[in-house]
C-alpha cells in the first residue's frame, strides 16, 4: 500500500474566458505559480530533481481539455502539417494535483487559500479570473486482484527502464508501447531505487498483458510549445500472474497505488501521465 506521503487532490474552478492552442496543463501551472510563487521554484528548481514530487493535468471538464488529433486509424497516423484551431476556455473545470505531501502539500495548500480568494493571471493575450469553486482529497486504492484495468486519462510517454540498468549515458528515449516497465519505470525508481534492477525484471513478468489491448490503446498528437507531439492514451488490461511471492505481489501493488496517485511516465509535473487504475476480479 501507497504510504501516506503521496496525495492526490481535485480543484475544482471557475475560469474567465480565455483563448489558448496550447496544452492547458500549461495554463494551470501558470495558476499555481501565481497563487504562490514558491510553486515556480516545485516545478523548475533543480532543488527538486527528478522525478518531480508533484503531478498536474491539464483543465477537465468531463474528459481533458487540449488540442489534439487521436488516431483511429494506424495506417493514418502522420504528424499533423498544420496549427490547431483554439480552444475557447470559459466556465467551471477539474484539475488534479499529485503531490509527495511531506515535501510540496504545505506549498500546494497555500495556492489552494489564494484561488478561495481568485487570482488573476495573465496568460497570453488575456487576463484571467481563476477561483476555487471545490476541493476534494481523492482516495484512490487496489488491492490483490486477478486483473487490473489502467486508463491513461492525459497523453502519457513513458521512460526506457533499460537505459538505466545499463548505465547508458545517451540522450534519455521516449518509449511508446504499453509494456509494464516502460509504464511504470518512473514509480519503480521512485519507491524502490535501491532494488530498481530486480524490481523493474519483478514486474515484467508478475503482469501478463491482454491481447486487447492493441485496440484499447491509442496513438495521440497533442500540442504543446507549438508543436505537435505523440502519446499513448486509452486503457490497458494486465493480468497478475498465479502464485507469485507475497514480496512481489505487494511490490506490485505499491507500484499501481503510487501511480493512481503520482501518474506515471515523464512529465508528469507537465500534466502528463494521469492515470486510473481500477483492480477487476
Amino acid at each position: 500500500m501507497v504510504k501516506n506521503t503521496y496525495k492526490l487532490i481535485r480543484i475544482t474552478a471557475a475560469v474567465s474566458k480565455f483563448i489558448t492552442a496550447d496544452y492547458t496543463a500549461k495554463f494551470v501551472k501558470a495558476v499555481l505559480i501565481k497563487a504562490n510563487k514558491y510553486m515556480e521554484e516545485v516545478f523548475e528548481s533543480e532543488k527538486y530533481p527528478s522525478p518531480k514530487p508533484i503531478l498536474i493535468t491539464p483543465l477537465i471538464k468531463e474528459n481533458p481539455v487540449y488540442p489534439k488529433v487521436i488516431i483511429r486509424n494506424f495506417g493514418m497516423s502522420e504528424k499533423p502539417k498544420t496549427p490547431p484551431k483554439p480552444i475557447e476556455i470559459y466556465g467551471e473545470y477539474d484539475f488534479f494535483i499529485g503531490m509527495k505531501s511531506d515535501i510540496v502539500e504545505p506549498e500546494v495548500m497555500k495556492a489552494v487559500t489564494s484561488l478561495m480568494g481568485g487570482v488573476k493571471v495573465t496568460y497570453g493575450n488575456f487576463e484571467v479570473t481563476v477561483k476555487l469553486k471545490g476541493f476534494e482529497e481523492i482516495e484512490r486504492k487496489v488491492e490483490k486482484a486477478r486483473s487490473y484495468v489502467v486508463k491513461f486519462v492525459t497523453p502519457a510517454v513513458f521512460r526506457d527502464p533499460f537505459e538505466k540498468i545499463a548505465d547508458l549515458k545517451t540522450e534519455k528515449i521516449r518509449r511508446f508501447i504499453p509494456f509494464p516497465p516502460f509504464i511504470f519505470s518512473v514509480n519503480i525508481y521512485e519507491l524502490f531505487r535501491a532494488t530498481y534492477k530486480r524490481d523493474v525484471i519483478r514486474l515484467a513478468y508478475s503482469l501478463i498483458e491482454s491481447h486487447n489491448n492493441l485496440n484499447t490503446i491509442t496513438k495521440v498528437w497533442y500540442y504543446y510549445d507549438k508543436e505537435w507531439l505523440p502519446g499513448v492514451i486509452g486503457y490497458a488490461k494486465f493480468f497478475l500472474r498465479k502464485r507469485l511471492s507475497k514480496v512481489t505481489v505487494d511490490k506490485i501493488i505499491e507500484i499501481l497505488n503510487h501511480a493512481n496517485v503520482m501518474g506515471v511516465g515523464t512529465g508528469r509535473a507537465a500534466g502528463f501521465g494521469f492515470v486510473e487504475i481500477k483492480s477487476k476480479t
